[in-house]
């Protein structure tokens, strides 16, 4: 049992070097930083937590209404406007994106024991991303839940006779619409949003791991080859070494382009299963199918090229980063502590978007994430199909630069004979 001990504790030595313990650490530090700044975000939205309402009514039960939402924590405001396109035009209304239009004729309707309903509008902008959009849902549904038992119980209250039972549970139906880009379409909120977060969620993720694997990839090769003297073997011959760079970009960039179609065929299949818009966005088959064609989110051709060209130039600048890394990089064991300043920039661009809602983000916070090119590639699926499509061809022109600058470095570096000594020794690398 002692030998085991032994040899326990020999492993651990082995396994716990300072590389690990520093990339455990900046890891947290990252997470850090994300927690502190969507609890900022969240804390600001929570200040604009409110719902323009639309009184048709006018009766004691539409006021009974209105005070009921302003205590789910909801602040409603009254418009004056009598048409929801014209309330939504308002200027003084740009920044809402919850409505809620109380019918004429409500109180009068539900006391003679008909239905009568209410309707809910949510305004989806072309930036909005994260929990901002299910944070404006999850605000509708409570206020559908107070407007239904303050009707419920004005009924009572009343002793009407020959009411159903079944009519005074829900009096007042809702009815949902979505508003993107100008388009209206009645169509359940939750589906909508289920679908605009599969976006923030499932597709930057496939992303980040081919980012991560093509990086490890080509940081192990550049490696290799300096702690196996292979390199001063091609630097020794009489090759342009301007041909040794652009060859082993060449083969990242088929790489990239390889893993950008393989993501691209995984997200038109993706795309099929949920919204049930098979090759042709025009044929709905499943329920919310027909209302995301009108709503204009389904994808065609031309987003679908657009977005594989966004994953190919953000696969393209990792590569450009971690041939550098590679580069600086020691040996191969010492890989794992120069992937950190690739990882750091690749959790924030992945992590933020998801939880923080880029149309009310603070302007820092943007700046922050749109500088990292990362981003771009992650939030492109979500802008074509809001229509965004000016945002996705800047983020591509931008990563095209990003790479351009890198490949340059890459060749300074390969110029001179200081290549074979570079490296980059950090504090805590022994």
């Amino acid at each position: 049992m002692n030998i085991f001990f032994v040899l326990l504790k020999k492993e651990l030595k082995e396994l716990l070097t300072a590389q690990l313990v520093i990339t455990i650490a900046v890891t947290l530090l990252v997470f850090h930083v994300i927690g502190k700044a969507v609890g900022s975000h969240n804390k600001s939205s929570a200040a604009r937590n409110g719902i323009v309402v639309l009184d048709l009514d006018r009766s004691d039960l539409s006021a009974r209404l209105i005070k009921a939402i302003a205590g789910t924590r909801t602040r409603p405001s009254a418009a004056p406007q009598r048409e929801i396109a014209a309330a939504m035009a308002a200027p003084e209304y740009a920044a809402e994106n919850s409505f809620m239009v109380i019918p004429a004729g409500l109180q009068a309707a539900v006391r003679a024991g008909r239905t009568s309903n209410i309707e809910y509008y949510s305004r989806f902008r072309r930036q909005a991303s994260g929990l901002g959009p299910a944070i404006a849902a999850s605000q509708i549904r409570r206020t559908q839940q107070a407007a239904a038992r303050e009707t419920a119980a004005y009924l009572m209250q009343l002793r009407l006779p020959g009411l159903d039972p079944d009519f005074l549970r829900d009096p007042a139906p809702p009815r949902e619409f979505a508003v993107i880009n100008g388009l209206t379409a009645e169509v359940s909120l939750s589906q909508v949003i289920g679908f605009i977060q599969s976006q923030s969620y499932f597709f930057p993720i496939a992303v980040f791991f081919i980012v991560i694997l093509s990086a490890q990839m080509i940081m192990t090769a550049v490696a290799s080859e300096k702690e196996n003297k292979t390199l001063e073997t091609l630097l020794s011959s009489p090759l342009d070494r301007r041909l040794l760079v652009m060859s082993k970009l060449a083969a990242a960039t088929l790489i990239a382009a390889a893993l950008s179609g393989a993501y691209l065929l995984g997200m038109r299949s993706f795309m099929a299963g949920v919204t049930g818009l098979g090759a042709d966005p025009a044929v709905a088959v499943a329920a919310a199918a027909p209302a995301l064609a009108a709503l204009g989110v389904a994808l065609g051709g031309p987003g679908y090229l657009l977005i594989g060209l966004s994953v190919m130039f953000c696969i393209l600048c990792a590569l450009s980063i971690a041939f550098i890394l590679g580069i600086l990089s020691e040996d191969v064991k010492s890989i794992q502590t120069m992937m950190t300043p690739l990882m750091m920039p690749l959790m924030l661009a992945y992590l933020l978007p998801i939880f923080i809602d880029m149309s009310t983000a603070h302007f820092g916070l943007k700046l922050l994430l749109y500088a990292i090119p990362f981003t771009h590639a992650f939030m492109a699926p979500q802008n074509v199909m809001m229509g965004n499509i000016a945002q996705v061809w800047w983020g591509i022109l931008y990563q095209a630069a990003v790479f351009a600058v890198c490949v340059t470095i890459s060749t300074r570096l390969f110029s001179g004979d200081a290549l074979l000594t570079l490296r980059l020794r950090l504090p805590w690398m022994k």
